[in-house]
């Protein structure tokens, strides 16, 4: 027996032949779902939850846009599944999801629901394909840009405005996303005089559906007719809400504007407080990321808005009433105009809107429709989509679209959306061996290779092929230039086929206006400032989820390619966010002082405790991070890469599915905030996240084994419950374990012969890794974050049985050591409740802790255990669970650590526990307010206590005297304090004895 330790480079692609799928050319390999079954456990739990969901939802939703775009007919009453899945920019990428989802459900257990369901929608796709290209035989030339409405300004309160539904088409306004997404204080204001006394008609409404939206109403259904914001997470009648106190005019300018600032929320007309509600305990965070952001129209199906409306504001603050009364002379008042976004409809005309703030944050007018079916003609045969073909060729020349609210000439990660749906049809290939997919799919790509070759050829500015200077300037594109993983799809589809083109297809994706070469020579430039911003088209900030994919694509085209470079800027990217971007529970992302509000993109370099915000932390992003830190692992089999996987999956994705059993929604997040006392919010059906949690939780198996390329070797990588059936090989391995909710687990190995076990040692364990085989104690010495090997010829009926003792300890952020985390084993501990006012719980343990450093003797101790299992700790008289545990209720994942003086168990020496200056913090982009670098670092306790445990009390003595000699000679304690703690340390032996 041995232990593994980390490689120090990608092991060599191995001469054995290719299997299909991802990881099917590196030397470590994945076995595929269906080979391994889950067992019961807490992953299970989460599974079924999941499952329960994708048996009950009406797949034929998903086909009601396809079929729209084909020309073929939909059933009566079925409605789009809604959110972001509802005819919009992105619509069509749930399909996808839902696919994937459906077809690794099958693969689970074999149910034949899942199957059924899925063979209907291929079925279905590949009808539309069919009916899209055959248009092409009919004549024209095709790829025409549709024609734009005609809808025109007019006069304003300030210069121009905005007619709805009067002589022009202009029926709502559609914003993007980030217009909205995860406000808590905020203010929206703006003018509107209203053509007509409707009821119910909506000012604006964002939200997802009847259940989850915030409107107002100029003119709500009730006694007086009078104005009426509310925001509710239950529907009507949960609605928290404030009424003005009469009657709106009509033709006549009226300025509205509603504020709300913790639980305070006011509605003011005309500058004058017209209604207050002081007991508001939702805002906009609790929304999720709503797929519905509309100007002048209703979640509920109310009478379009008749009126016209100018300078709409969002703010990420509430305005005083000074500031709201002082916007009634002129666009912005004594404020710079809205903070988030800022509508002026000062254009000439035309279906965009511009964002006046610096954002850039473009809306869309949405027209009243006329027509039929779609009749529109593609450029290139194989297209499948629930948009116009237009829709995606419009990213790349000659119209180099971007991403905004306007349906007709801006555009949304459509190669996003095209991937969601190839990797949904492969997945269908894979995992319940449906050709027909497999068919679909190919023709996709075929059209995918001559979209991003030949190019938009019909559009009259045509100048020909696309160069590769063309792809570098579209894929910097900030959320127009997301493509998720494209990449990933194409080689997978060169192995299938034989077909080299598609190869070249995947490498048409490669970000080589910057990042990828930046990677390759590993140059951190996710976040710049704009002194120091390369290419011509990207943000200062790069999106997470927009750039995190592309590195798993690149892996793939390496497994295919061997050319290192696609390695190496994998590697290195990976390196940039693990650990200088990661949070305690694996994710990352997020805003800091300074930076522009938006929690979907990286925060500067080493950034943890200065951008903890409410937002951030998009669970799309730690989806696809795990998918990364797998795939490395394959070629390179560092078990650092294992150890963030674990701490992903068991915190963040986990944690992510609500412990519910409702299936009106997925019951998932979009974002998993770390700030203090924050509460997660469920549901997102149509969003990204809403997509990827239905994979998340359908493919938990799909990590815990795997297999060496030439069969000598199983990997044993997490510990959970499952079966693995081996065919190949002859062997059956079951797990048998109650992990992480326990720390013990038992394999038995059926069948026969000689094989390397390979059991993985996470990084976190402090208290041994004890293995019996049959019941006999192995003496092999486990390093943690290795693996220990187990050599051996098997037979039926051999048991392995693993002991990992877990134990508490404590994690300090990278920038500012006494923000602080607590783990139990792998675990992510919460602390309950709401500290109030984003304020830090602050705890002081070194007083409780004894030689051996064990902080779960008495600092922070077992309390109790669920009815499911789940241990639950106490500290100081909080109450700590794990992160895992999904509701809402408010906790806080980091606490600041007060240790004011250096002690030792009670004796408190009267010294201050000074700090180190380690420079810190030391941040690459500058954060307002915070110098860099800094004068931070850890305590002298920090780095006593950091050497626990210690054997004896000479040691500890030992320990405290060379310490404080170093603190004595950089000036940090004086001569006298280095002799008093020396001294008391000496002296604490009964103190600190365990």
């Amino acid at each position: 027996m041995t232990a593994t330790e980390t490689t120090a480079g990608p092991a060599p692609l191995p001469a054995t032949p290719p299997e299909p799928g991802p990881g099917g050319t590196a030397p470590v390999r994945p076995f595929q779902l269906r080979d391994v079954n889950l067992g019961n456990g807490l992953l299970q739990e989460k599974r079924d939850r999941t499952k329960d969901y994708l048996r009950q939802f009406d797949e034929r939703r998903f086909l009601v846009l396809f079929n729209n775009q084909a020309g073929r007919p939909n059933p009566p009453g079925v409605a789009v599944p809604g959110g972001w899945e509802d005819g919009g920019l992105l619509s069509g990428h749930w399909a996808g999801h839902y696919m994937t989802a459906l077809a690794q459900g099958y693969a689970d257990r074999g149910e034949p629901i899942f199957k059924s369901k899925l063979d209907w929608m291929v079925d279905e796709l590949a009808a539309c394909q069919a009916a899209i290209t055959a248009r092409m035989g009919n004549g024209g030339p095709g790829g025409e840009d549709p024609e734009e409405p005609q809808i025109g300004r007019v006069p304003g309160r300030f210069g121009n405005a905005l007619r709805l539904n009067g002589p022009s088409r202009a029926q709502h306004v559609t914003l993007p996303q980030e217009a909205i997404s995860q406000l808590a204080d905020f203010t929206i204001a703006t003018w509107v005089n209203l053509a007509a006394t409707q009821s119910w008609s909506r000012l604006f409404d964002f939200g997802q559906n009847t259940t989850v939206n915030m409107f107002l109403t100029p003119r709500a259904g009730v006694t007086g007719n009078v104005p009426r914001f509310a925001i509710t997470v239950s529907g009507g009648g949960g609605e928290q809400r404030i009424d003005g106190n009469a009657a709106l005019p009509t033709n006549q300018w009226v300025h509205l504007a509603v504020t709300l600032t913790q639980n305070t929320g006011t509605l003011y007309v005309n500058g004058q407080q017209a209604g207050q509600n002081t007991n508001m305990t939702l805002n906009p965070s609790h929304l999720g990321n709503p797929g519905n952001r509309w100007i002048g129209r209703s979640q509920y199906g109310d009478a379009f808005l008749d009126a016209t409306i100018d300078e709409f504001h969002i703010f990420d603050r509430a305005l005083s009433p000074a500031e709201v009364q002082s916007m009634q002379d002129s666009p912005t008042g004594s404020t710079a105009g809205g903070s988030i976004a800022w509508y002026r409809f000062e254009e000439e005309g035309g279906t965009a809107i511009k964002d006046a703030s610096p954002n850039g944050r473009d809306g869309g007018i949405v027209a009243s429709q006329s027509g039929g079916a779609a009749d529109w003609v593609p450029t290139h045969p194989g297209y499948l989509g629930a948009l116009p073909e237009d829709s995606v060729l419009r990213l790349g020349p000659p119209r180099w679209a971007v991403y905004g609210g306007n349906a007709a000439t801006n555009t949304w990660a459509p190669w996003y959306t095209q991937h969601k749906i190839m990797r949904g049809l492969l997945d269908a290939y894979y995992h319940t061996d449906n050709q027909k997919a497999l068919d679909v799919v190919v023709k996709m790509a075929n059209w995918a290779h001559l979209a991003l070759t030949v190019g938009d050829k019909n559009h009259p500015q045509y100048t020909g092929p696309i160069t590769r200077d063309n792809l570098n300037y579209m894929w910097d594109l900030y959320i127009a230039g997301e493509s998720g993983g494209a990449n990933e799809v194409f080689p997978e589809i060169y192995a299938l086929t034989g077909d080299a083109k598609h190869l070249d297809t995947a490498k048409c994706f490669d970000n080589r206006e910057s990042l990828f070469q930046a990677c390759v020579e590993n140059r951190d430039i996710l976040v710049t400032t704009p002194a120091t911003r390369p290419g011509r088209r990207r943000p200062d900030r790069l999106h997470v989820n927009q750039h995190i994919p592309q590195f798993v694509g690149y892996m793939r085209v390496y497994e295919h390619s061997g050319d290192p470079e696609y390695f190496q800027a994998a590697k290195n990217f990976f390196g940039m966010l693990v650990p200088h971007r990661r949070y305690a529970h694996g994710g990352l992302g997020g805003n800091f002082p300074g930076s522009n509000n938006n929690t979907e993109l990286f925060q500067n370099r080493d950034n943890i405790a200065n951008s903890i915000a409410q937002g951030g932390a998009e669970t799309c992003s730690a989806y696809n991070l795990l998918k990364l830190a797998r795939n490395l692992f394959l070629h390179e089999h560092d078990p650092a890469y294992m150890d963030h996987y674990e701490r992903g999956l068991l915190n963040q994705i986990v944690g992510s599915r609500a412990d519910t059993t409702s299936v009106s929604n997925p019951q998932v997040t979009y974002f998993q905030p770390l700030t203090p006392g924050v509460t997660r919010s469920y549901g997102n059906t149509g969003t990204c996240c809403g997509g990827t949690g239905l994979e998340n939780h359908t493919k938990y198996q799909e990590t815990i084994y795997f297999k060496s390329a030439d069969g000598r070797t199983l990997w044993v990588n997490l510990y959970a419950a499952s079966t693995l059936t081996w065919a190949d090989k002859g062997f059956v391995v079951t797990q048998e374990t109650n992990y992480p909710r326990e720390d013990h687990t038992k394999l038995t190995v059926n069948g026969r012969g000689r094989l390397d076990i390979k059991l993985r040692v996470p990084s976190w364990v402090q208290r041994g890794f004890f293995v019996t085989i049959n019941g006999v104690s192995q003496k092999a010495t486990a390093k943690p974050g290795s693996y220990l090997t187990l050599s051996r010829t098997w037979k039926p009926g051999d048991t392995i049985e693993i002991r990992m003792p877990f134990s508490i300890r404590i994690e300090r952020a990278l920038d500012r050591p006494d923000t602080q985390s607590i783990f139990w084993g792998p675990l992510l501990m919460q602390i309950l409740g709401n500290p109030g006012g984003g304020s830090y719980r602050e705890l002081s343990l070194y007083r409780q802790l004894k030689r051996d450093g064990d902080y779960g003797r008495s600092a922070i101790t077992y309390a109790s255990t669920t009815a499911a299992g789940d241990p639950i700790f106490t500290t100081h008289g909080f109450t700590l669970r794990p992160y895992y545990i999904s509701d809402t209720q408010a906790a806080s994942s980091y606490f600041r650590r007060v240790e004011p003086t250096v002690v030792f168990g009670s004796v408190d020496t009267g010294v201050p526990n000074r700090k180190r200056d380690d420079n810190l913090p030391n941040y690459d982009v500058p954060v307002a307010g915070i110098t860099s670098p800094g004068d931070d670092g850890p305590t002298f306790l920090d780095l006593v206590w950091d050497e626990a445990p210690f054997k004896n009390h000479g040691q500890f003595v030992s320990t405290v005297n060379r310490v404080a000699a170093e603190f004595r000679q950089a000036g940090i304690f004086t001569e006298e304090e280095r002799d008093l703690v020396v001294t008391h340390a000496a002296r604490s032996n009964k103190e600190l004895a365990p």
